[in-house]
């Protein structure tokens, strides 16, 4: 029914309906610091672009699958898309709101190794999914360099 061998892309179909599903029963917590809510953008509006970020890049797939020069190209792409953005998700969800005491929290210096921990993984993952990107669009530039001549 579904090969995804051969349309390694529907996995970011799959991947956006998982992680919808996931946010509809994840509770979304905020980020409090001394009274001070700490998110620019709001956490339930944030989650929900990750979703359609997926959904975006398979609709991109859908237009430009005739264009794509190969199909190793195109697993890179989505594995890395799919996996950072995973991974990102459970940084969000499991290790920024952990259920820990709120009153040592503002003199355990391990928070602060913690969230220094938190950022470089987040830098790492940030830098994989660019990555990730330029691979697809080096696939549909040498898929059109390639078949127009």
């Amino acid at each position: 029914m579904h090969n995804i061998k051969e349309r390694p892309y529907r996995l970011l179909l799959f991947a956006a309906i998982a992680l919808s599903l996931a946010f509809v029963f994840l509770p979304i917590a905020r980020k409090d610091f001394q009274d001070k809510t700490m998110f620019g953008v709001p956490l339930a509006i944030f989650v929900w672009i990750i979703p359609l970020l997926l959904i975006f890049f398979w609709l991109l797939y859908l237009l430009t699958k005739r264009f794509l020069y190969s199909k190793t190209n195109t697993w890179t792409h989505v594995l890395a898309t799919v996996s950072t953005t995973i991974l990102m998700v459970i940084i969000l969800y499991i290790v920024i709101n952990p259920l820990r005491p709120t009153s040592h929290s503002y003199y355990d210096t391990s928070l602060t190794d913690k969230q220094e921990l938190i950022g470089n993984a987040m830098r790492i993952l940030f830098i994989i999914f660019v990555c990730g990107q330029f691979t697809y669009l080096a696939n549909i530039l040498l898929g059109l360099f390639t078949k127009n001549k």
